[in-house]
């Protein structure tokens, strides 16, 4: 049977430190810079070092707080939309204007757009909007408002 071999790395020990050459070290320190404040040396001089396993620091950036507007991503769901029909999608009449399933309450209309080329469907949701509106209007497309 063949012997594994571990790919860890070890890391060495930690360094043995004289707590009175610290002390020694911090006491001169302290006494050469007559700036420092008596408190701080006074604190200084008295402290015990110990090693300290240092970690890597790293940053997360905060996640983006979603907010729950009935306006957000009218324009990239139209964008969506105007893409597909440059595309070669034709829509399929009529629009169902339902209410949007992603807000509490039916304040919300989505107009939902069915679209076909060759042998394929695809559905792409837009919630209302004046500019979803003037598309309809300007188009004379027939919408279904029934719920």
């Amino acid at each position: 049977m063949a012997r594994r071999t571990s790919t860890a790395r070890v890391r060495e020990p930690a360094p043995v430190i004289d707590l009175a050459e610290a002390r020694n070290r911090r006491a001169a320190r302290a006494s050469s810079s007559a700036a420092m404040l008596s408190a701080r040396s006074a604190v200084s001089a008295c402290a015990i070092t110990a090693p300290v396993l240092r970690l890597p620091v790293t940053q997360v950036a905060p996640a983006p707080e979603k907010t729950a507007r009935p306006g957000s991503g009218v324009r990239q769901r139209f964008t969506e939309l105007r893409t597909a029909l440059a595309d070669g999608w034709e829509i399929v009449q009529p629009i169902f204007a339902r209410p949007l399933w992603s807000v509490p309450d039916d304040s919300t209309t989505a107009f939902n757009f069915v679209l076909r080329r060759e042998t394929n469907t695809r559905l792409v949701t837009v919630p209302e909007g004046r500019t979803v509106e003037r598309f309809i209007r300007d188009r004379h497309l027939t919408v279904d408002y029934r719920r």
